[in-house]
């Protein structure tokens, strides 16, 4: 097995995506496992195809689809400085559950995986240095003269979305919660956006668990012809639109007017 730490992460997702490689890149968290063993979670209500579909995304091996799971410990390497209790860091017993889950669904061990965390990790606790990789995305979405396409629920503040992606985008809405009871639709919007123009496509995804099902529909989809790459941009959207939605925001003391004003002064 290999774990991906969060820089080398990072490197993997931009380097597919200058390379103009089909990718993806998938973060899953305990309300996942929540949902693939027969629970609900806070955002999400339990139904049979709702974790199969889960199931079936994990399932999925191939070098450019990049798994990253919350096996946040020592003994699965994906355990970094400035990690702890609340801000990030997974006790190993939990961890070892949430392994054994992935066995029993996959029936063989994991090869590659990478860290689920790697954009969180480093926008709240290594500011200056995510600077210049999150304006090497940008800069990334942004050429070729591209739209990114934004999948996320109205709460998002549409200009974050220009100040770290791109001034022009599609945004497609999900609902903030029990997003998977929309999934066809958002599905056949997305599919229609990709498919309008000749370019390469950046899908950043934000709906929760939901978001796992449908890159990998996306990926599975043969009616799509364009290069992509999806990104579960994850919670990190909330903490860079001021919302507070997760406890390693207040761990990390993550100041969200200076992040942005230091990204805005980084890119002038």
């Amino acid at each position: 097995m290999k774990p991906y730490k969060s820089y080398d992460t990072i490197i993997k997702i931009l380097n597919v995506i200058e390379q103009n490689e089909t990718g993806a890149y998938l973060r899953y968290g305990d309300g996942d496992f929540n949902i693939m063993t027969g629970k609900s979670d806070m955002y999400n209500s339990f139904n049979s195809q709702f974790s199969n579909e889960l199931k079936e995304s994990v399932i999925i091996d191939d070098k450019n689809y990049m798994k990253g799971f919350c096996l946040m410990c020592n003994k699965y390497g994906l355990l970094e400085e400035k990690m702890w209790g609340g801000n990030h860091e997974w006790p190993q017993n939990l961890c070892d559950n949430f392994y054994n889950i992935l066995l029993t669904i996959r029936n063989k061990h994991l090869t590659d995986y990478y860290s689920p965390v790697a954009f969180n990790y480093y926008i709240t606790t290594y500011p200056e240095k995510s600077f210049e990789l999150m304006s090497r995305f940008k800069k990334l979405c942004e050429r070729d003269n591209s739209t990114v396409i934004f999948v996320g629920n109205a709460n998002i503040r549409h200009e974050i979305i220009k100040l770290y992606f791109n001034e022009k985008y599609d945004f497609i809405e999900c609902p903030p919660k029990n997003s998977y009871d929309k999934i066809n639709e958002i599905e056949k919007m997305l599919i229609d956006i990709v498919n309008k123009d000749n370019k390469y496509k950046i899908i950043i995804i934000c709906c929760g668990v939901t978001s796992r099902c449908l890159i990998k529909r996306i990926w599975k989809n043969n009616n799509i012809n364009r290069k992509y790459f999806l990104l579960d941009f994850g919670s990190i959207i909330d903490g860079l639109s001021g919302i507070n939605s997760r406890q390693y925001y207040i761990e990390t003391k993550f100041n969200v007017t200076n992040y942005n004003k230091g990204f805005k002064k980084y890119i002038s």
